[in-house]
């Protein structure tokens, strides 16, 4: 089974993204999903974290996020 990650990022709680995503992803039955949500990103700054956290999984998974 292929596994994945999947990042929900939010300027807010992130609920809808989650939802939305999760019907998404329900859809790909042969793959295995790690969700992380990430909500609350309103600057710059934290946004940077974030881009080095895809960043980082794209590399630990050996395929993009």
């Amino acid at each position: 089974m292929q596994n994945r990650t999947v990042f929900y990022i939010s300027d807010r709680t992130g609920i809808t993204a989650e939802v939305l995503g999760q019907a998404l992803i329900s859809q790909f039955e042969k793959v295995s999903f790690k969700e992380v949500t990430i909500p609350f990103i309103d600057n710059e700054s934290k946004l940077d974290a974030v881009i080095n956290k895809v960043n980082q999984a794209a590399e630990d998974d050996g395929a993009r996020p």
